[in-house]
């Protein structure tokens, strides 16, 4: 299946719509223009036009964790969900627009009279769709919103419940999550992570010559995002492809089988570029590789990376899903990441599981990690064949 964009792309498109924001004013119809090209009707483009000034006015010049104006995140999402897809609707781009409205712009966040003036805004704008418009528009609304106390999961299962009777949910949160995932790269340096990793892999096992790679740029200069989050954040696209594999929506249409592939090749390629990273800056030794590489061979092999493993003495990837990862706590899931970015042993061995997962969702249709379910993570200790 064809992938909709690739990280240099991305990086591309971010850089263009970065440059419109900064202009004084915004002009929102270059923006829209650059995002979704001439695919609207008049009408239609006035109403999200408007929406594009709303949440100008909403998210201002708050910012992103490593950076970007926060208000790039949907602006962006709605760009991928319109390169996924042959024909949008108004009702569609609105939902990306406003998909984290719920979360993102809350009275608590603003002073009295702004947050007065938002909600007029607000309110104006939705009196300009037709009353059935408005009203698919807050449920979608409500179903994408992560409410007080759900645990991931929980919302997770709940919103793909609910994706049975109104598909374009899928859509929506495969273009969401796609953006944040893509997100992660801001300090991308090469777009053939997949070549390159490869070509490594192979020259570690089958001949005796590294030159190539003991030839490497200065160490990057420490992200706010280090290799642990970021695996952590490979984790939760497993759990989501695998729940919408397990639930059939990840093939319900052609922009669903897109944005799907393209996550998964996404996450491949930063899988790729952690364990490079890893051999490149911290683990040099190359036995100390071999070994690594041989031993995740392995445990694939043995069909580990299908379910979720408990924690073992036999392998110091047991149990990663359940006890490295699934912390709903905060706090306590930053010190287990803390860990494992000290143990860069692990670390590589983790990218490369990473690299086995994603590669099985792209080559093997039915492929999903059995004991991910919309309560929660469940070890399973059975084999391969249970």
């Amino acid at each position: 299946m064809r992938t909709i964009i690739n990280a240099h792309q991305f990086l591309s498109l971010s850089a263009s719509i970065n440059y419109q924001l900064s202009a004084s004013p915004i002009n929102w119809r270059a923006v829209l223009a650059l995002v979704v090209g001439n695919r609207l009707d008049e009408a239609d483009n006035e109403i999200i036009l408007e929406a594009l000034h709303y949440l100008g006015e909403a998210y201002g010049q708050t910012k992103r964790r490593l950076g970007p104006y926060a208000i790039i995140h949907p602006i962006r999402a709605m760009a991928l969900l319109s390169r996924a897809v042959e024909k949008f609707t108004l009702l569609d781009l609105l939902t990306i627009l406003f998909h984290d409205k719920q979360e993102d712009i809350t009275a608590d966040r603003y002073p009295a009279d702004a947050w007065r003036s938002l909600e007029v805004h607000y309110a104006a704008l939705i009196r300009r769709l037709k009353p059935e418009d408005e009203w698919f528009l807050n449920e979608r609304l409500e179903i994408l919103a992560i409410q007080p106390g759900e645990k991931y999961y929980n919302y997770l299962g709940r919103m793909l419940e609910r994706a049975h009777q109104t598909p374009e949910l899928v859509r929506i949160k495969l273009a969401d999550r796609l953006d944040n995932t893509l997100d992660l790269r801001m300090d991308l340096y090469s777009d053939k992570a997949d070549i390159e990793c490869y070509e490594m892999i192979f020259a570690l096992l089958f001949t005796e010559t590294r030159a190539r790679f003991c030839v490497r740029p200065p160490h990057p200069v420490p992200g706010k995002i280090n290799g642990a989050r970021r695996l952590y954040q490979m984790f939760k696209n497993a759990v989501f492809l695998s729940l919408l594999r397990d639930a059939g929506l990840d093939r319900i249409d052609t922009a669903c089988e897109r944005l799907f592939a393209t996550i998964a090749r996404t996450s491949l390629s930063e899988a790729q570029r952690i364990l490079q990273h890893i051999f490149m800056y911290h683990l040099q030794e190359m036995q100390d590789q071999r070994a690594i590489l041989m031993d995740v061979m392995t445990y694939c092999q043995q069909g580990a990376v299908t379910r979720v493993t408990p924690t073992s003495a036999t392998h110091r990837l047991d149990g990663l899903f359940k006890y490295r990862f699934d912390h709903e706590d905060k706090e306590t899931r930053n010190r287990s990441l803390d860990e494992l970015y000290k143990d860069k042993p692990l670390m590589a061995e983790s990218a490369l599981a990473f690299m086995a997962v994603f590669s099985s969702f792209l080559m093997d249709p039915d492929f999903k990690i059995r004991g991910i379910d919309a309560a929660g993570i469940h070890p399973d200790s059975a084999g391969p064949e249970a």
